[in-house]
């Protein structure tokens, strides 16, 4: 896509003066000197700013730098001036998934899907990437529905597979995710396969035998952050507590932005009291899956212990606004309520929590409080 781009501008550009410095910066763009290639590119759009090819390859110079909300603004622009360039929207769409953005992320890539014809390799790459933001939101319906076509039409992309696989796991299909292992299995001892048999054996309730499985996955590929995540709620679940920390710390050194790790190791440490170390790690997971019950829940949990009470209770109407039938949720906020001295709508939520605690089963009690 890169260099379409460029040679559509350069023979379109064959009578302008300044065909010699665009020419000049897309050189220096090939060979690797991003930070004169940004600087290039923007001398020549002072005089074209309308020139979207420019602004593409320009956001492409500032990602590669890590320079991702100005590579962001970049491709905004570049659609503004050509809304049905696919190229630029999937590189956007990368952009946000970089920073994290993954509400943005799937917006983009739901659009490259829609507009591209059947067997285009550009909607493959968007599929899988949609799995991928899906995923990581917890979202496994959505990856199935999305990868499931996918895998039937290349079953041999183990990239897919085990996002498949994970999904279907999750989802409690085991048997089908018991294909797809096999699957991966067959081009060797993958972490990935690994990954897929420990998420299988702890549906089971085996979960030393899911250790086994993630620690192998570990020795296979180190850089895995999900296996680290994973080995520390199991460790979690076994009262493991300092071993679990550590497990967390492990993924978020990896990679910072995932949703999981954050929100586990900000909880733990909220529970123990720790809530200068937990606050930062919930505040970050929330602003990547910004409407989350669990971590809206903890983090209001951990305002109301720091005597927060007003903020707490502003996040806890929101929240049980949004899921009334969290039952926990009321409970804390009929707690705040009666420190603010706002008793009759403490005694209201405790009216509201009895009820629905006559309704579940109490171990769904501990959604908010638990890591399982």
């Amino acid at each position: 896509m890169f260099g379409g781009l460029l040679c559509v501008l350069l023979v379109s550009a064959q009578e302008s003066p300044d065909q010699g410095s665009l020419k000049h910066a897309v050189e220096l763009h090939q060979s690797g000197k991003y930070a004169e290639a940004i600087a290039a590119y923007r001398e020549f759009l002072k005089a074209h700013p309308g020139a979207a090819p420019v602004r593409s390859n320009l956001g492409a110079a500032l990602a590669h730098e890590g320079r991702m909300a100005e590579a962001i603004t970049e491709y905004r622009l570049a659609l503004a001036a050509d809304p049905g360039n696919r190229g630029v929207r999937f590189n956007l769409a990368l952009a946000y998934y970089k920073t994290a953005d993954l509400a943005h992320a799937i917006q983009e890539l739901e659009t490259v899907r829609k507009g591209a014809p059947p067997n285009d390799s550009e909607a493959h790459r968007a599929a899988v990437l949609l799995g991928e933001c899906y995923l990581r939101q917890g979202n496994d319906k959505q990856v199935i529905a999305i990868l499931d076509p996918v895998a039937a039409s290349d079953p041999n992309d183990l990239a897919v597979a085990y996002l498949l696989g994970t999904a279907l796991i999750r989802e409690k299909e085991p048997d089908r995710g018991t294909v797809i292992i096999e699957r991966i299995l067959r081009t060797g001892d993958s972490a990935e396969a690994h990954m897929l048999m420990a998420y299988t054996k702890l549906s089971l309730g085996d979960k030393m035998g899911s250790i086994s499985e993630v620690n192998r996955a570990i020795e296979l590929n180190p850089k895995l952050p999900e296996a680290h995540t994973l080995l520390g709620r199991i460790l979690f679940l076994e009262s493991d507590l300092a071993g679990a920390e550590a497990a967390f710390r492990r993924a978020i050194a990896i990679d910072g932005n995932l949703f999981e790790p954050l929100f586990f190791l900000g909880a733990l440490l909220r529970q123990q009291g720790r809530n200068q170390e937990a606050e930062p790690l919930l505040e970050h997971a929330l602003e990547i899956q910004p409407g989350e019950i669990r971590a809206r829940y903890q983090l209001a949990v951990l305002q109301s212990a720091e005597g927060r009470n007003q903020q707490a209770a502003a996040m806890l109407e929101s929240l049980v606004k949004d899921a009334p039938d969290y039952a926990e949720a009321h409970r804390s906020l009929s707690k705040i309520y009666f420190r603010l001295g706002r008793s009759a709508e403490g005694r209201r939520e405790v009216e509201v929590a009895e009820k629905l605690n006559s309704q579940i089963d109490s171990g769904d009690l501990d959604l908010g409080r638990s890591l399982k």
